[in-house]
């Protein structure tokens, strides 16, 4: 959709530079699709609501932004003004027939370079909760900004609803947009932190692929191409990328364990899941004791760029070594140390990180050393007041990697909820449910005896 009313054009930034990578060597565009759902306990009033959304768009500047190609580049711009005539609303008689529904619109490919960057619905449950569902181009948004998006909705609805003042303006993100556009300093910063990051990433051997269903892959493409020595497999097959989504949660016994732990030791739920994911990736693999899979990383150090809409995360390699010796929280402290030097260099763009893979170790363009992509999302507490909610990833039904991970603490619950996209042609249903299984039992087992070496919750898992 080209600007027509001689709108500011923009070049992409780096983390939309991501996902334009990520869009390129997909077949199926759907994989740069963000597909959420909010539902509350409460019957919400959907006139107001509708005006909610309308005011949003106003106040969130990333549903203003549209995207077009000029010549070979891919360019942007932000409407003046955007109003949804009409939102359609369903109703679900089941959970089953509610799952399917979000299936389907999540896995339908957004017409971005046609204007269509999000798609709303409003939705009622069989449970008769209120919902609100968003399927968005992961150029606009990223799941913080999804986050963002609903509470601030929700802010604005009650604000309607009740004839009080309107919440804190958001942040602009085409403030953030103007500030990288065309920055010395930022590309010398990048320059600089790229050769850091490089000989960080470079620091031990070769990288060793380990996945969720151990082996399989690596032994299996080792045997075809007759290369016993291969340590990467190739997997980025852009035909054969269809996808399943499970969703566990963590009991309430086993949550506040975790968050007991947690407060206690003043750490981040990220390091203590992040930990537990390579201990049981370890078990799986061989006992090895390097891990490696991307971390998306958020990119808001700012209380403005945190107050912002839009992409601005970037997925980085964290590529961790294991110590056998090492106790359980000392090995957490060690994860907190790499997640500030990665979060520093996180500016650095992710086709330079490709190519630096690429380039050191020799990789064909469809071979990696991951083979997970992990986020973790900080919902933050009482996000939506004394609000109950279900908040709910659906199946996009296309990945570039054999596994996503999305994990977060639900605010109103205290749980822990995991969603795993995994790839139907590299991976089984019971083996990312088994490997769930073996995540937990390593986290609780370390968070229970929080000196309990590395090599000890191996061999108690």
């Amino acid at each position: 959709m080209k600007p027509q009313n001689g709108e500011q054009i923009y070049n992409l930034i780096h983390s939309q530079e991501m996902v334009q990578y990520m869009w390129k060597y997909s077949v199926h565009k759907q994989s740069t699709q963000i597909p959420l759902a909010i539902a509350f306990e409460e019957e919400l009033d959907l006139s107001i609501l509708a005006r909610a959304v309308n005011v949003e768009i106003e106040r969130n500047d990333c549903l203003r932004l549209r995207i077009f190609r000029d010549g070979l580049k891919v360019k942007q711009y932000f409407l003046d003004e955007y109003k949804l005539d009409k939102i359609l609303y369903k109703e679900f008689s089941s959970k089953e027939e509610q799952v399917s529904y979000f299936d389907g619109v999540a896995s339908s490919k957004l017409d971005v370079f046609g204007g269509e960057t999000f798609r709303i619905i409003f939705f009622r449950t069989f449970e008769n909760k209120y919902g609100i569902f968003i399927t968005v181009s992961h150029m606009m948004m990223d799941f913080v900004a999804v986050f963002m998006f609903f509470k601030d909705l929700i802010a604005v609805y009650d604000s309607l609803k009740n004839g009080t003042p309107m919440p804190k303006p958001l942040a602009k993100y085409e403030d953030i947009i103007k500030k990288e556009q065309d920055d010395p300093a930022l590309e010398e910063r990048i320059a600089r932190d790229a050769k850091e990051l490089d000989e960080w990433m470079a620091k031990d051997r070769i990288p060793f692929y380990n996945a969720v269903n151990g082996t399989r892959v690596l032994d299996l493409q080792r045997k075809l191409l007759h290369n016993k020595d291969m340590t990467m497999p190739h997997i980025y097959l852009p035909v054969l990328d269809s996808t399943h989504f499970i969703k566990c949660h963590l009991s309430d016994e086993d949550s506040k364990k975790i968050s007991d732990f947690i407060k206690e030791n003043n750490l981040s739920a990220e390091w203590v899941i992040q930990l537990g994911f390579r201990i049981y990736f370890s078990k799986l693999n061989r006992h090895t004791n390097d891990t490696l899979f991307w971390v998306l990383c958020p990119r808001r150090r700012t209380v403005k760029e945190k107050r912002c809409g839009g992409t601005l995360a970037s997925p980085m390699p964290w590529r961790e070594i294991i110590d056998d010796n090492s106790s359980f929280i000392d090995t957490v402290r060690q994860l907190s140390e790499s997640q500030i030097f990665l979060f520093r260099h996180s500016d650095v763009p992710f086709s330079e990180v490709r190519q630096m893979e690429r380039d050191r170790y020799g990789l064909s363009l469809m071979q990696t050393a991951n083979s997970m992509m992990f986020s973790y999302l900080p919902a933050g507490e009482n996000a939506f007041g004394d609000r109950k909610y279900d908040f709910s990833a659906y199946n996009f039904g296309h990945y570039v990697m054999p596994l996503y991970t999305l994990a977060m603490q639900e605010a109103s619950s205290g749980r822990y909820v995991f969603s795993y996209i995994h790839r139907t042609f590299l991976t089984k249903d019971e083996e990312v449910l088994s490997f769930h299984d073996g995540v937990v039992r390593a986290i609780l087992a370390g968070v229970s005896e929080p000196d309990k070496t590395i090599g000890e919750i191996l061999e108690e898992i």
